[in-house]
């Protein structure tokens, strides 16, 4: 009974990452065509009259307004996407050219976000794990790009609360913020919420193991890496634990027969089926408890109640997964009384990013939010310069 309430508080746990689009969100998506989307945009411009009249005029003005939030804040909660690593060499995913146009030309899909799902993982392993291991290939060249250090030099100056990343690139660590983790790290700087591609997982074991360049080649000609320490199948280990204790017990009642090796070599050979797989968040999957654990919610839900500043810098807001994200934060601060006075700001070059926002939200009167349309490399380092002016004067 205990197992199964945890396995149940699992299920609702992992139901709550990835929050169910908003009845005007699910509208928005299935506006196929033109009409369609003016009817949408119609709807929106109440909305969006009223929150332009309340920002500033100019893209300057912006990053004024946020540099003035930003010079009394001790505890900012930073949200990266995509967008911070785009000039250290990494592909972004829905821009041109980005990995959902390669996943769909490469596999021939009707839409490339379908190879990011566990649905085409579960169905098509090999392929999925073989366009990670290219994925692998290119952070391996990738650079922590000037917002990556200005992060981090926010945590040297002890004003950086958390940083939460969306990014597998591990490029944070390369800047010397350490990953969180709720047993082995808990003060941990940044916290890796889809995961890290540096890595491979067990699913059922959760056992890791780092990915080198003979991996990556094994991986991209679509051979499986079995898990070196689980010796059971996938989705068999209950089922087999019994069998294999009765087995054992067996053998050491009878140790002059020698047939014990050739069992433990049929025991491995069946074992290679229990594949690990890149530790890297897809949508809807099905093992995310061996990627990302639970008590990161929590986590996120005191790290944004302390909040004094939140940043979501280089998200674009076009997958259901960071719209569920904004609306997580947006629900915590109203929890705690301070939707209004905790800022909220949107640093990205396009103006899709808050649109992405707009029309996933059912109640835009009380949104909030200073957009800077800016490149994340410029913007950050700002906010820098900021707090060593600040220590100058004093």
């Amino acid at each position: 009974m205990e197992e199964q309430g945890a396995y149940g508080l699992r299920k609702r746990r992992r139901a709550q990452r990835y929050v169910s689009h908003s009845i005007f969100n699910t509208y928005a998506i299935n506006c196929h065509n033109t009409r369609q989307t003016n009817k949408l945009i119609v709807l929106l411009r109440p909305y969006l009259t009223k929150w332009h009249s309340g920002r500033e005029s100019s893209e300057d003005n912006s990053l004024d307004t946020l540099l003035a939030a930003a010079q009394n804040a001790q505890n900012i909660v930073v949200f990266s996407g995509s967008g911070l690593s785009a000039s250290s060499g990494m592909s972004t995913f829905s821009t041109k050219g980005g990995l959902y146009e390669k996943a769909q030309k490469l596999h021939k899909l009707t839409d490339g976000k379908q190879l990011f799902t566990y649905q085409f993982f579960d169905r098509r392993r090999s392929e999925a794990t073989a366009f990670f291991a290219d994925i692998w290939k290119e952070a391996q060249h990738a650079k922590p790009a000037p917002g990556h250090t200005a992060i981090a030099s926010l945590a040297s100056h002890g004003k950086l609360r958390r940083h939460y990343t969306l990014n597998i690139d591990g490029l944070s660590s390369a800047v010397g913020m350490d990953t969180w983790h709720h047993e082995t790290n808990p003060d941990g700087t940044t916290v890796e919420m889809h995961g890290n591609i540096h890595h491979l997982v067990c699913a059922e074991c959760f056992t890791t193991k780092p990915v080198d360049r003979s991996i990556a080649e094994q991986l991209g000609q679509m051979q499986p890496i079995p898990c070196p320490v689980c010796p059971l199948e996938n989705k068999k280990k209950k089922e087999e634990e019994q069998e294999q204790e009765d087995q054992r017990r067996e053998q050491e009642e009878d140790r002059d027969n020698h047939q014990e090796p050739m069992n433990n070599d049929n025991n491995s050979s069946s074992s290679t089926n229990n594949m690990m797989r890149f530790k890297v968040m897809l949508y809807e999957d099905a093992e995310s408890d061996c990627i990302t654990p639970d008590e990161v919610l929590d986590l996120l839900e005191e790290d944004v109640q302390a909040a004094d500043l939140i940043l979501w810098v280089g998200i674009s807001f076009e997958q259901s997964a960071s719209t569920a994200y904004f609306r997580r934060v947006r629900h915590t601060l109203a929890e705690a009384g301070k939707l209004d006075s905790v800022p909220q700001a949107v640093i990205n070059p396009s103006e899709d990013a808050l649109w992405n926002i707009l029309t996933s939200m059912s109640n835009l009167s009380t949104l909030r939010v200073i957009e800077v349309l800016a490149p994340s490399d410029e913007v950050l380092p700002a906010l820098i310069n900021i707090g060593s002016k600040e220590q100058t004067k004093e």
